[in-house]
């Protein structure tokens, strides 16, 4: 199951590029532009199918699972470790069904 979500974050995150949500932080910054080019290169989604998967993103994983989904995205094995063992068993069922559903929810946009 870990390399599956590994494997869909990492397609999912492609799929958020362009004009998300602006945010404050700069870490949240980094984090979405992070979640922005790998949606662009990795599922070559237009920029509103992007900006729809950055708007999921925030709208649907909390922080844990955002610090699981980034850390796979950018291929970070160490903080991906730690991320996960953060996250309930629920939570990595959420994070299964998110990054499913989320590609197909957002490609024709």
């Amino acid at each position: 199951m870990t390399a599956l979500l590994t494997t869909n974050a990492s397609l999912l995150a492609a799929a958020v590029f362009a004009g998300g949500a602006l945010l404050i932080s700069g870490q949240a910054s980094a984090d979405d532009d992070a979640i922005l080019a790998s949606c662009k290169a990795d599922l070559q989604f237009s920029d509103s199918a992007c900006a729809c998967v950055l708007d999921k993103v925030h709208e649907t994983l909390n922080e844990r699972q955002l610090a699981f989904f980034v850390a796979a995205l950018r291929k970070d094995t160490q903080a991906q470790m730690k991320a996960q063992m953060d996250l309930t068993g629920a939570e990595m069922m959420e994070m299964a069904n998110f990054m499913t559903q989320t590609p197909q929810q957002c490609q024709n946009q």
